[in-house]
């Protein structure tokens, strides 16, 4: 295969992955507005920072979404959706855009990887012949074995030819002889003389073969035009779900739970729940909660209801912060997630596959735990649920998972913007 085929196979492969997405039809058409809203937020993250590799692929993502799986939800003509229709048809044009303008540097990105592989097979094989025309050449042994057997089996001793049995046999008192002692066989007599031992063999030097470079095409970071056109890897995922997609880290501020028990206290104290929405950033393929918003709410000692959402996405869009996840208190209860906290963290796992959900149980212990819904079964499970209020979930495995010590998210001492709308 050569270079061109391989830029060619591998940009296939790419467009492959990134058109895969992940759509359930039964989920609200607003959810996938915002869903796409963040898609679109990251596909832009990635291009400044130059991982253009991961920008194409969320680029990608968003116009699947808006232009293939969108339009068949039985919400999308609906006239309250009519300003959602009209941002995703104007954002689609600048997501294509975006997406013919990265293919020609993919391309050529791929093209310089391939050449590159090609060039270290060619080091590759150079060094080895090389080394093989510097290695000595060895004698092969003879096969021939020598047989003790065979070399004693005509050989006379001198006695009779009389077959002497075990009873028979006379005690024998041996005497080895000594140096200087007469051969009995030749009448010889042997003296002992020293030898010389054998001088050993010439070393024969050799160069140790040199260690080919490492090809260019592991550690390039596919930058745009004027940083070279070079690519820098980014961080693996630090979790999968039970599916196996990678998640991405989330790094949280180690000082959330004191913080927002304080903003909580006066509810806490009324036996009222209280509700914040995490937002953050992306840099580097990781997600930093950078900003906590209080909207406003209503409460029951076991439920807590936003009730002015259009507020708070203006607030997100206006600052470009993607949606992360929400924390609430149980100000009575022990520290899970019920029913209904399963079906309201179901629409942020949709949104984005990291989305965390965060309950403080005071009062408790633990007080602090970090969930998020297994993928599957739990996502697929609470999204086909009809059910409201509180009810079981009939699932063979789990729900929900607990992550606060294995999974994608980080505690870290790190800054914390408080918004609180109420």
């Amino acid at each position: 295969m050569d270079a061109e085929e391989a830029a060619n196979k591998a940009m296939k492969k790419l467009v492959e992955e990134a058109s895969q997405l992940k759509y359930m039809p039964n989920v609200p058409l607003k959810i996938y507005l915002r869903s796409a809203n963040s898609l679109f937020l990251q596909a832009n993250r990635y291009k400044e920072e130059d991982d253009l590799l991961n920008a194409y692929k969320f680029y990608m993502r968003y116009a699947t979404l808006a232009l293939e799986k969108l339009p068949q939800n039985s919400d999308y003509k609906k006239p309250e959706y009519k300003s959602g229709r009209l941002e995703l048809v104007k954002t689609s044009n600048l997501v294509l855009k975006e997406i013919e303008e990265l293919k020609p540097k993919l391309k050529r990105y791929f093209l310089q990887v391939a050449e590159e592989e090609a060039a270290e097979k060619t080091r590759n094989l150079n060094v080895q012949v090389e080394y093989q025309s510097q290695t000595p050449q060895v004698i092969p042994v003879s096969n021939t074995e020598w047989d003790l057997a065979e070399q004693l089996k005509n050989l006379h001793l001198g006695t009779s030819s009389k077959t002497i049995t075990m009873e028979e046999q006379p005690h024998l008192t041996v005497q080895y002889p000594g140096i200087s002692t007469r051969n009995q066989s030749d009448g010889y007599t042997y003296t002992a003389r020293e030898i010389p031992s054998p001088a050993l063999p010439p070393k024969i030097m050799h160069d140790a073969p040199k260690i080919p470079p490492k090809p260019r095409g592991y550690d390039l970071n596919l930058h745009s035009e004027k940083a070279d056109n070079k690519v820098e890897p980014p961080p693996e995922f630090a979790a999968y779900t039970e599916g196996g997609e990678g998640l991405r880290k989330v790094c949280l501020s180690d000082s959330i739970y004191d913080v927002f028990i304080k903003i909580a206290a006066n509810n806490t104290a009324k036996n009222l729940e209280t509700c914040g929405i995490l937002f953050g950033v992306l840099t580097r393929n990781v997600f930093y909660v950078t900003t906590l918003i209080i909207p406003k709410q209503t409460a029951t000692s076991d439920t807590c209801t936003m009730t002015n959402e259009e507020e708070l996405i203006e607030y997100q869009e206006q600052k470009g912060l993607i949606m992360l996840g929400w924390i609430h208190t149980h100000p009575s209860q022990t520290c899970f997630m019920s029913s209904m906290d399963l079906h309201t963290h179901s629409s942020y796992q949709v949104i984005s596959p990291e989305a965390i959900a965060i309950v403080c149980s005071p009062k408790h212990q633990p007080k602090f735990g970090i969930f998020r819904l297994t993928n599957p079964p739990g996502l697929q499970t609470v999204l086909q649920c009809t059910q409201r209020g509180f009810h079981p979930h009939d699932s063979s495995s789990p729900i929900e998972k607990e992550i606060s010590h294995n999974g994608h998210v980080e505690m870290k001492r790190m800054d914390l913007e408080i918004i609180d709308l109420r």
